[in-house]
């Protein structure tokens, strides 16, 4: 059996070949936390690190067990995750503040990102939105998500990630006015799991991280 998987980083195949395959040869090919365990340090699912190319490049490692395992068990791995939870997946339009590229003009105001929104969804009716929230000043950031909640109104699902660009007491002040708007997911929001954990006191908006 041959398990597939694939990462994002140029650098990633060099690694897997070079340093993360000698610690895993010979180990059960099922233990999948047991892999990581040897191959990750213990902080990089706690910390922000500068370099992810090892992360990222495991995550093709991990990839693979999973493929391996479902094809071992001849299952597919939503069944052995717990069974599906939906039979279709909702469109996800994406905003963000950005400047132009080579054949599209960027967004570079609040004001020009919601009406993008808009005409997302005048585009494709899609009613779910997912879009950067991490400017420098984030009353730019907040401005834009209250434009595009006027412009579309209650019916729009609104989620943010800030990249982990805010201090715990910044991400504090933001929480409530964000929970007001109804945003219903704040990718990391903060630098770490503990930081996370001690805003969890303060909004009930639901989290999430790929750190």
């Amino acid at each position: 059996l041959v398990g597939i998987g694939e990462a994002p980083a140029p650098g990633a195949a060099a690694i897997v070949n070079d340093v993360l395959a000698p610690r895993l040869v010979g180990r059960d090919a099922f233990d999948i936390a047991g892999a990581e365990e040897v191959c990750l340090p213990f902080w990089s699912g706690v910390q922000s690190t500068n370099d992810r190319t090892r992360i990222m490049a495991f995550g093709a490692i991990e990839m693979a067990l999973w493929d391996l395992r479902g094809k071992a068990w001849k299952q597919p791995l939503y069944q052995l995750l717990g069974g599906a939870v939906r039979k279709d997946i909702p469109f996800t339009d994406y905003f963000s503040l950005r400047g132009d590229g080579a054949s599209v003009k960027g967004e570079k105001t609040p004001e020009e990102v919601a009406d993008y929104c808009v005409e997302l969804y005048e585009r494709h009716g899609t009613t779910f939105f997912e879009g950067k929230f991490s400017t420098h000043d984030p009353k730019i950031s907040m401005k834009m998500v209250e434009l595009i909640r006027r412009k579309l109104g209650g019916g729009a699902m609104i989620r943010i990630d800030s990249n982990q660009a805010y201090s715990l007491a910044t991400a504090r002040q933001l929480a409530r006015p964000l929970e007001e708007l109804g945003v219903r997911n704040w990718e990391d929001p903060v630098a770490t799991i503990k930081e996370m954990r001690e805003l969890r006191r303060h909004t009930s908006i639901p989290f999430s991280t790929h750190n």
